[in-house]
């Protein structure tokens, strides 16, 4: 059901040789490349926080008192941008040092089984 309230006549398309011409030449890339752009949702995020903390320094320098000395202000918390901690490093490196050595030990007990499989086994059974 269209719309029209004339109806077209048959073998004519209601929409013009130009439009039509240009659907046909148009591929994805060019779409794609025209479409506007939207930012992600921790664009957005990111974007809403910095303009918040902004606004605040900016209310806060307002209200300051001629005089006053300047305090550092404190260092901003980006953890939750990494999403890592100093806990969650030292732990990364306990994990990352156990592997390392538990693949060593696993390489030489390879190495054994494969050039003396013999004494391997008997290193297993304890008769040695």
């Amino acid at each position: 059901m269209t719309t029209d309230s004339a109806p077209t006549p048959e073998g004519e398309s209601s929409i013009p040789d130009e439009v039509w011409e240009q659907f046909l030449s148009d591929n994805e890339r060019d779409i794609r490349a025209s479409a506007p752009k939207e930012p992600s949702a921790r664009a957005r995020i990111v974007a809403r926080r910095l303009r918040e903390q902004q606004e605040q320094a900016a209310a806060q320098g307002s209200r300051r008192r001629r005089g006053r000395r300047r305090t550092a202000a404190a260092p901003a918390d980006t953890s939750w941008r990494t999403g890592r901690t100093d806990e969650g490093d030292r732990r990364t490196l306990r994990r990352g040092r156990l592997r390392g050595v538990a693949a060593v030990l696993l390489l030489v007990v390879v190495l054994l089984v494969v050039l003396s499989p013999s004494h391997a086994w008997s290193l297993v059974t304890g008769n040695g």
